[in-house]
């Protein structure tokens, strides 16, 4: 996984309202998404915020936590019913035999060397209940992209150049990861933000009309984030991708702007 300092898993619990009313935020579109009754694991369960986030709002499931960071632990175990302090292999016989309805990856894939490894294997013992949710940076939001026009690529403690992202991702990148682990979109979110008022730095004025025109045109750039609902069961393309209320079609999506190999 990754380490980060122990005071950024520190928060004021004022957080719980402001991620509740943000729906560009992913734990938001989590918490909706869940429905009562449903038995949770949080991979990467930070400080806890998720679980907290059901708690407070009266939201009835069952949830599990893995967090390697042993001070993140000591914040968050309270909100779990089990929250265990290691990496997600080292329990995947009790991931498997817990049989969760819902598999939580919020903002993790990107701290990890090989995430294709980790997937594949945690995905491919699941029963077909199971729902995996991952929320992923998308790397070519538009503030990076002009950032890189203007010689610019800056680490910062949060965000989408967080220091402890050491791998990046776009739409096109997540899609051929999806299909290599074998699963499935059963929903996809495109988490917006707008490019000029973000943690990176980006001023209209210095950048070229013509490069920033050509941006705006990428309805992806203003994309800041994706969340994905996996499943192995079948999905009709038509019904898969959804985006900010609209339905996109996943084949003219894929067939038309992002054909890989």
């Amino acid at each position: 996984m990754f380490q980060r300092p122990e005071h950024t898993y520190d928060f004021d619990p004022k957080i719980i309202d402001l991620i509740l009313n943000d729906e560009a935020n992913p734990l938001n579109r989590i918490y909706n998404l869940i429905p009562d009754g449903a038995k949770v694991l949080d991979i990467g369960a930070g400080n806890g915020l998720l679980a907290l986030i059901m708690l407070k709002s009266g939201k009835k499931v069952l949830i599990d936590g893995i967090e390697p960071d042993s001070y993140a632990v000591a914040i968050g175990k309270k909100y779990y019913r089990n929250l265990f302090c290691g990496s997600a292999q080292e329990f995947k016989q009790d991931i498997i035999q817990e049989d969760y309805n819902f598999i939580v990856l919020a903002d993790v894939i990107e701290h990890m060397k090989d995430p294709l490894t980790f997937l594949s294997e945690l995905c491919s013992e699941l029963s077909k209940k199971t729902r995996v949710v991952l929320s992923i940076p998308n790397i070519s939001f538009g503030a990076v992209r002009i950032s890189l026009l203007n010689g610019h690529f800056d680490y910062v403690d949060s965000g989408l150049l967080e220091k402890s992202h050491i791998r990046f991702f776009t739409l096109k990148t997540i899609l051929k990861l999806v299909t290599e682990i074998e699963m499935n979109i059963e929903k996809l979110f495109y988490l917006q933000r707008d490019i000029f008022n973000s943690e990176i730095p980006v001023v209209r004025s210095q950048t070229n009309f013509f490069c920033l025109r050509r941006i705006l045109k990428d309805s992806l750039s203003s994309t800041y984030q994706f969340l994905l609902v996996l499943t192995k069961n079948s999905v009709e393309p038509e019904k898969a991708f959804y985006g900010q209320g609209t339905r996109l079609s996943l084949t003219s999506h894929i067939a038309n702007k992002l054909r890989f190999k």
